[in-house]
């Protein structure tokens, strides 16, 4: 009786083993994506919220000039040149809030040609290589609106003395995207304009200011 043997031949044992290294290849690809992409997703916001953020400080910034606080306020005085009487500026308000709306679009809108890059070893969590590693490429895009406005707040300046102090507030959206995937996140930056101290009581029409708001449409 004869024995029957079963062989392989070399092409299939080749094919095998190519097959079984590009699966484990593809599965090891796969793990890493999913343990590096939320890693590398959080980082990319973060560094797109530091560059949206100076953007829009900088835009601000460049508009506020040598603006002072009697330029978007009108105060009225008695005899004794006390406070009695605030308002409003609206047109000057309007015109320095649209102008510099316009600046930080056109600033953000700048920053769809910035391109940065995180290092591998960052992504990682490693401190000592934390600069090396092939860098996972980010794009920042710019989307939505850019709402603007004008704020105040109050604080105390001492005995008998307040401090009233106007902002402006920009608020957009961003979109931040790796490879294979992206995120939108909103962007809020709120910079200092202008102040002024009030000696005693503070009037009404001081703490009922309403300010305009603006919007700039994508």
């Amino acid at each position: 009786m004869f024995r029957r043997r079963f062989g392989i031949s070399r092409e299939a044992a080749v094919f095998f083993f190519l097959a079984l290294f590009l699966f484990t290849v593809i599965r090891i690809f796969i793990l890493l994506d999913r343990s590096i992409r939320p890693s590398a997703q959080a980082i990319a916001n973060m560094k797109a919220n530091a560059l949206a953020t100076e953007a829009i400080q900088e835009s601000i910034l460049k508009n506020v000039g040598e603006l002072s606080y009697e330029d978007f306020i009108f105060l009225t005085r008695d005899n004794n040149g006390r406070i009695v009487l605030a308002q409003v500026n609206n047109r000057k308000i309007n015109t320095f809030v649209a102008e510099t709306t316009l600046a930080v679009k056109n600033s953000l809108l700048a920053l769809n040609e910035t391109k940065i890059g995180i290092p591998l070893g960052e992504i990682l969590g490693s401190y000592t290589f934390a600069a090396l590693g092939p860098k996972i490429p980010v794009t920042i895009t710019q989307i939505g609106f850019v709402e603007t406005a004008v704020a105040d707040r109050f604080e105390e300046a001492g005995i008998n003395q307040v401090r009233h102090k106007i902002y402006l507030e920009v608020t957009t959206k961003v979109q931040v995207a790796i490879p294979f995937t992206s995120d939108v996140m909103e962007v809020t930056a709120t910079v200092p304009l202008v102040d002024a101290i009030y000696p005693g009581e503070i009037p009404d029409t001081v703490i009922n200011l309403e300010f305009p708001r603006t919007e700039s449409r994508p």
